[in-house]
């Protein structure tokens, strides 16, 4: 089972993987905030572009700031640049670990990390410990969606405590979706 366009972008954005880079650029609107848990300190992707269906090579390192132990929503909010209007695309709220759960749920009903992140010790389950963690070179097999069109998508990803509301990550990306 391959995740789609928006799964990637949305887990990548929150959990790990991007950082500003020539075609797309990153926003932690997070910045200075004594309650952020997630600091991405370098990443790169190869294309620039993330081209679908295709591969998209990415590395990096970040740094998980304090041990997350109670349940976090996440918010997803995906915009498309319509000639010079953003129109919103698609908006959804889940609990972090369902959704992750669910991501990568296997036929036999178990779930397991990606193997990119597997072999490189980044945690993809609930709870998550506080460090620095570093992703090598790696490869994601993107898939387009149908219905999904080609163009510019500003994606704003923003994780809370779902017991208290508080906010405690937030990351925004502006990318290019293209065809090969």
């Amino acid at each position: 089972m391959s995740p789609s366009v928006f799964t990637i972008a949305s887990v990548l954005v929150v959990i790990y993987v991007l950082c500003p880079v020539s075609a797309i650029y990153v926003n932690n609107c997070m910045r200075n905030n004594p309650d952020n848990i997630l600091h991405v300190r370098e990443a790169n992707t190869n294309p620039s572009n993330i081209v679908a269906p295709g591969n998209l090579l990415v590395n990096g390192n970040f740094d998980i700031l304090h041990n997350v132990t109670s349940e976090l929503e996440l918010s997803v909010v995906v915009k498309k640049k319509i000639w010079f209007v953003w129109v919103t695309a698609h908006r959804s709220t889940h609990r972090l670990c369902d959704l992750l759960n669910t991501e990568f749920l296997e036929v036999d009903g178990t779930t397991a990390c990606p193997s990119q992140l597997a072999s490189a010790g980044i945690p993809c389950r609930c709870p998550f410990t506080q460090g620095r963690y570093t992703l090598p070179l790696s490869s994601f097999n993107v898939i387009k969606p149908d219905g999904v069109p080609y163009g510019r998508y500003w994606v704003k990803a923003r994780l809370r405590d779902q017991d208290t509301g508080d906010l405690k990550a937030c990351y925004a990306v502006d990318f290019r979706l293209s065809r090969n």
